[in-house]
């Protein structure tokens, strides 16, 4: 905040970190993903590698907070008590039930965390878990910040942008999209309205929303509504399958990594290379020749199921737009919720059956006026 520091002295109670430095280097040494991205573990280690010293973990000069059972004249430090919540919010020193949750809860797979405090979560923290003789984390991830004017967003400097106003112009599963999309999570990234104008109009408007609008509309105006049973497949119909399954193993293995923007653009080409797929076959053309009416059937058929495995690919991400993706499938009716475990398999093709009622509803991406951020 740009403010004189003030120096203070007070006597509080410590936590002997430096007992646990040797034991951290050598869990992190073991267990590189431990901390991530890579840029917060090198710096987790450089921390580590030139000594811990004991830190402070009360404070006698305020009134609030919980006090020590052993001196309640002093009160827990606020991150030492912040800490704590992670396990004690679990179920951690509770009753038996609660102990039982807390055993199905703890370890943590991933903990998400602001790079700023990193130090608190990837030093302090595991060091006060190791006393306590608790499993660590498995993940520590440290996000970055977003960026106006190089400098990052805040409140008190009056530098920061309203979510509200974003969401209010795109719609909150496009600004899920684009942050997630446009920013290698674990990075610092500048928000730009224009880019963002841009990647809507390009990758949800003009891309899913339009690959969703011609097909639905087709099957209603060429097969009255309902998916056809396919015929015999070309090469076109083999390459879909099988980027799709590529697709979906390398977008989850991204998502599994928290790298976000890799698992996005996996999807993405897929929509792509199904968006060139229409164009080449030409469906209009072949429902013109009553002799193609088997080909266009595979062509029709190829683009439902095409777009159910995009719905599932890119539900986490959006969960508005594929839910109503999905009831123009027919999908609600045919698989169940696209929340279902049973139909998450977006890899697996063939999945929608033959015979399912298609609607075309709304558009999924309204194209928009250009507006200033």
């Amino acid at each position: 905040h740009a403010r004189p520091v003030e120096m203070l002295a007070e006597a509080n109670w410590f936590f002997r970190l430096s007992a646990f430095q040797d034991a951290l280097i050598s869990h992190y040494e073991v267990n590189p993903d431990a901390v991530a991205p890579v840029s917060a573990y090198n710096e987790v280690m450089a921390f580590l590698r030139q000594g811990l010293t004991d830190i402070s973990m009360s404070r006698s000069s305020v009134s609030w907070g919980i006090p020590l059972p052993w001196q309640p004249d002093q009160v827990v430090y606020v991150w030492f008590d912040a800490l704590l919540n992670y396990i004690t919010a679990a179920g951690y020193g509770g009753d038996a039930a609660e102990q039982r949750r807390f055993d199905e809860l703890w370890p943590a797979d991933v903990q998400l965390v602001g790079k700023d405090i990193l130090r608190f979560h990837a030093v302090y923290w595991p060091a006060m878990l190791m006393a306590a003789g608790l499993p660590l984390p498995r993940k520590v991830f440290a996000h970055g910040w977003l960026l106006v004017g190089g400098e990052k967003m805040s409140k008190s400097r009056l530098t920061g942008i309203s979510p509200a106003s974003i969401i209010d112009h795109f719609g909150s599963d496009a600004f899920r999209y684009y942050f997630l999309r446009a920013i290698a999570f674990g990075s610092d990234g500048s928000f730009s309205w224009e880019d963002m104008s841009a990647r809507y109009t390009s990758e949800l408007a003009n891309g899913l929303g339009n690959l969703a609008s011609r097909a639905t509309a087709m099957v209603e105006r060429y097969r009255d509504g309902i998916v056809p049973v396919p015929a015999a497949e070309t090469d076109a119909e083999v390459a879909i399958r099988e980027r799709l399954a590529a697709c979906a193993a390398t977008a989850d293995a991204g998502y599994l990594a928290l790298d976000f923007s890799a698992g996005i653009a996996e999807v993405v080409g897929f929509v792509e290379l199904v968006n060139r797929y229409v164009t080449e076959q030409e469906p209009w053309v072949l429902a013109k020749d009553p002799a193609l009416a088997g080909r266009l059937d595979t062509v029709l058929y190829t683009l439902c199921e095409a777009l159910r495995a995009i719905a599932v690919l890119h539900h986490a991400l959006m969960p508005k737009s594929t839910a109503a993706l999905w009831d123009q499938l027919g999908a609600s009716a045919a698989l169940g919720p696209i929340g279902d475990q049973r139909v998450v398999d977006a890899g697996r093709w063939g999945l929608l059956a033959p015979g399912t009622r298609v609607t075309k509803g709304a558009a999924l991406f309204p194209r928009l006026a250009d507006v200033d951020g």
